[in-house]
């Protein structure tokens, strides 16, 4: 079954962007690590999905590439149209899940109100 590296829910009522910048003590790469991607793989996406009926964890999956680093696994994918990847799925508590990042930031705007990017300013209530 073919996936794409974007979210989406059933219904898709909020659809956004997210950034967020690795742990300095234990990184997506490390974490991922400890929990069963092999030592010789490259997470190259992690995927995160919460459903409300089991509100205390997130389902999680690292997304993986054979490789030793950024540059070989960046290489096979700009040499490949047919991207190939391994998958890990775990369930983690928010605070574990959370542990992986020192920033993150996630934008949900109303999905058909055409936000996406869009600059504003802020008006005083």
């Amino acid at each position: 079954m073919a996936e794409v590296f974007a979210a989406g829910v059933q219904y898709n009522d909020w659809k956004g962007t997210s950034a967020a910048d690795d742990s300095d003590d234990l990184g997506v790469q490390s974490f991922f690590r400890n929990r069963g991607v092999p030592d010789h793989a490259y997470v190259v996406a992690v995927r995160a999905y919460y459903l409300s009926v089991d509100p205390g964890n997130l389902t999680v999956r690292a997304v993986y590439a054979d490789g030793e680093g950024f540059d070989s696994v960046n290489a096979q994918i700009e040499s490949d149209d047919a991207l190939q990847f391994k998958e890990l799925d775990i369930e983690l508590t928010f605070a574990e899940f959370f542990s992986m990042f020192k920033r993150l930031s996630i934008v949900l705007p109303r999905e058909g109100l055409g936000l996406d990017g869009r600059e504003y300013s802020i008006q005083e209530a």
